[in-house]
């Protein structure tokens, strides 16, 4: 029976070769992109988790009052590791590590740029760290010792054992290759590319050596022992400051799971706010969708041949078939297709993730080696094959065989009613897509026109390594010699990026409590507000015109405004325990995420702090021109390192990724929820065609046109879309006015967009119906009205 079953399916897919043509292939790319969704949701849902002490590792975190909030980060002072693992006999291994940044790696008289990170030994211990050569017990014990991934280590050694090799740090600093371990798996949280010792970076720089509980600089990791609760732990844990930095008591330490961190990583008030968790949920409802339409777009085109099967239904159940019998044979096709359509969805996988991997910045790696990934897949092709099929299932086996047999197909509306709810489901969702991806990017493009108090463009970075530091003078004149660039400086970090702030500040008029709140920081030399082309209201920039200047600072308003200063210039303040004069202030300029209200900034001079080279080119010149006349002078006095730069207004674009890739997925998906719901349209059209074919035969022998059964057919879709549009508009505004709300600067929610989404969606509609509804009004009447 069993055998016949299958005989009977294969035929029907064979005469029916558009329809099942279009029917696996829609329910194919709905289950390959349904389950490349479900790749990217496990891989964050599994981010970090690889690592076997997972349950006992975390991160030291801090809560910081400030004005009326609390700021919470994971910055920590260098004191505090050696104090905690000292304080608290649950802890097993603590480790601090820097933020990883790129160091120059030179082998042979050949240089490298590998991205490096310094730790304590126990890190390794602590983190799953797979080593191809040298001992994972005394990698770091060395002093002088340097770990490389697999990939750094082949790019500067190619395929040779490395170990016992002598690299030179920053042509510097002598390191043997200790170790090669493996590189981490794109769903970690650490990207560096070589490790070096924590006692190699503070021998290389003093000031870590002798930092103390003030400098808020370095992250620090830890692991428990088993059985011990992290929650027991903080609650002693939270007042370690206080005990050994009482003037810094108000900030308080906590430990939070190193793996929940990375989607569960935002804070507001102390407290956990979620993170990108909810994008990630998003997703994950996003394939059940998709996985959803594909299956309502399966049912439209099964029942709309429900016609072409009804003799065969009639004829069953006249020799004795029981309906059981039936559903179970139109299931068994149902999961044919579906298992038909898993195997060319694992094509479309194969071909499509690559790409999404690109378009994410994220590398997504099918897990062909998981069983357990395996028996989902196949367990969810199973569901699908009997969601999709159950309707018309029951809907097939559910025929009347005299009626049938007679040629009186049951055509009551009731017979129709489920499929427009299906597809008013469908649409409703596509429709959801198009209005929030319209409303993400205006989102986007709102917060790029608005005014940043700077120009970004014709700007560009370039890290402040080697030579530099000392000889940027004679560089920025020979550049502005040269005709390349019009002006260039010194800082601390780039313009885009504010990842610095200190406390302690006092001034006159101050208020109690007000010298404990964090003010944002840049460290600058001269030439700060030509380069960058900021808005000085009063006062002037720094300027080796002025040696007092070594003492000076430059306020934003918004700095002026917390400090209450009527008049600034000349005012003293005392910045990193000196009493500085304010020379300048400048229009506020947004510094940290652009959706955030501007917060009060420094601009120090402080020599010896800088870590960035900004450069403005010469708007008379080609941008290929100027670089390269930048980069044969950079060659000149800082010859061993290569020449790095990046457009800051590109470096800018990049607050945006976030919502760009929402916007983007959404983009795609919104695609991709049209085509199947078109699929799922057309089946319907087709169905109603072949329901109404006498009365349109009818109608046309009194006389009707072509265009009058067109637009007699079209209606009735007409009012689908319409229903499916009002639904997915309320539905999209209370998600879209949430979305917005999270962001202090935001777009409003426009009306035309809604104009726009349904005007394309009617257009669409019409388009896909028409050809059903055409070739139905064209047909010959004779044919229909025969059996009459």
């Amino acid at each position: 029976m069993l055998k016949n079953y299958l005989k009977i399916a294969w035929r029907n897919l064979g005469k029916n070769r558009l329809y099942s043509t279009i029917n696996i292939g829609g329910l194919a790319l709905g289950m390959a992109v349904s389950f490349i969704l479900l790749i990217y949701v496990y891989n964050e849902f599994t981010f970090d988790k690889f690592n076997t002490n997972s349950d006992r590792l975390y991160r030291v975190m801090r809560n910081q009052p400030s004005n009326g909030e609390i700021l919470t980060g994971d910055a920590t002072p260098v004191p505090l590791a050696p104090a905690m693992i000292k304080d608290f006999p649950e802890i097993d291994k603590i480790t601090r590590a820097t933020w990883p940044y790129d160091r120059l790696v030179n082998y042979k008289n050949q240089g490298l740029k590998v991205n490096t990170m310094a730790a304590d030994p126990s890190f390794l211990q602590m983190f799953t760290v797979d080593f191809i050569y040298g001992d994972k017990k005394n990698a770091l014990s060395d002093l002088s010792s340097i770990v490389l991934t697999e990939s750094a280590a082949k790019a500067i050694f190619g395929n040779i054992n490395p170990v016992g090799q002598v690299v030179k740090l920053d042509q510097k600093f002598p390191l043997k290759v200790s170790g090669v371990i493996k590189d981490n798996p794109a769903n970690s949280s650490f990207t560096y590319k070589a490790l070096i010792n924590w006692d190699q970076i503070s021998a290389e720089q003093n000031w870590i050596k002798t930092s103390g509980w003030g400098n808020y600089s370095f992250k620090t990791f830890v692991m428990l022992k088993p059985g011990i609760a992290a929650a027991n732990v903080n609650s002693k844990l939270k007042n370690i400051i206080a005990r050994y930095n009482p003037q810094n008591k108000e900030n308080t330490i906590f430990l939070y799971s190193f793996a929940k961190f990375h989607l569960y990583g935002d804070f507001k008030n102390g407290v956990n706010a979620g993170g990108r968790v909810g994008s990630v949920e998003l997703f994950l409802w996003l394939a059940i969708g998709i996985l959803i339409i594909a299956c309502i777009n399966f049912m439209n085109l099964s029942t709309a041949r429900s016609e072409r099967r009804a003799r065969e239904v009639g004829v069953r159940k006249a020799i004795g078939a029981a309906r059981l019998s039936l559903i179970t044979q139109f299931l068994g096709e149902s999961l044919l297709m579906a298992f038909i359509s898993f195997l060319f969805s694992l094509l479309f996988i194969w071909l499509l993730i690559p790409v999404f991997g690109n378009f994410i910045n994220i590398k997504l790696e099918v897990p062909y080696n998981n069983l357990y990934a395996w028996l989902s897949a196949v367990g969810v092709t199973v569901f699908t094959g009997l969601i999709a099929g159950s309707y018309p299932a029951l809907f097939l086996s559910s025929f009347s065989p005299v009626l049938v047999l007679k040629g009186q197909l049951n055509n009551s509306k009731s017979t129709v009613t489920p499929r427009k709810i299906l597809v008013i489901v469908q649409f409703t969702f596509a429709i959801c897509l198009i209005l929030s991806s319209i409303f993400i990017y205006k989102q986007i493009n709102y917060i790029k026109d608005k005014p940043i108090g700077y120009d970004r463009f014709g700007l560009v970075d370039m890290p402040d390594e080697g030579s530099m530091d000392t000889r940027f003078e004679d560089f920025r004149r020979e550049a502005i010699n040269a005709g390349a660039i019009t002006d260039g400086a010194l800082t601390s970090m780039s313009i885009v990026n504010n990842g610095s702030s200190s406390w302690g500040i006092t001034w006159q008029g101050q208020l109690p409590g007000e010298d404990k709140i964090p003010i944002d920081q840049m460290a600058v030399t001269y030439h700060f507000v030509k380069t960058y082309g900021v808005k000085l209201i009063e006062g002037r920039d720094f300027s080796p015109e002025y040696p007092s200047d070594t003492a000076a600072i430059i306020l934003n308003q918004a700095a002026v405004k917390m400090m209450r200063f009527k008049d600034p210039l000349g005012q003293i303040v005392k910045y990193q325990d000196h009493n500085c004069k304010v020379v300048g202030v400048i229009e506020d300029f947004v510094w940290g995420r652009p959706y955030d209200p501007i917060k009060p900034a420094i601009i120090g001079f402080i020599k010896g702090w800088t870590g960035n080279i900004s450069l403005r080119l010469n708007p008379a010149k080609p941008v290929a021109a100027s670089l390269d006349i930048i980069r044969s002078i950079y060659k000149k006095y800082n010859p061993d390192y290569p020449f790095e730069y990046h457009f800051t207004d590109e470096k800018y674009n990049n607050k945006f990724n976030n919502e760009r890739l929402l916007g983007n997925m959404s983009i795609c998906f919104t695609c991709l929820a049209i085509i199947i719901s078109c699929l799922g349209l057309f089946g319907l059209a087709s169905f109603s065609a072949e329901q109404r074919k006498k009365e349109i035969g009818i109608r046309k022998v009194l006389g009707a046109t072509t265009g009058s059964l067109w637009f007699k057919l079209s209606q009735e879709f007409v009012w689908l879309i319409g229903i499916s549009f009002a639904i997915g508009s309320i539905l999209t505004a209370f998600y879209i006015s949430h979305w917005m709300s999270q962001f202090t600067y935001h777009t409003t929610i426009s009306l035309w967009v809604f104009i726009v989404t349904l005007g394309l969606s009617l257009t669409i509609c019409l388009i896909t119906v028409s050809w059903q509804a055409i070739k139905a009004a064209i047909s010959n009447p004779v044919a229909s009205l025969r059996s009459e």
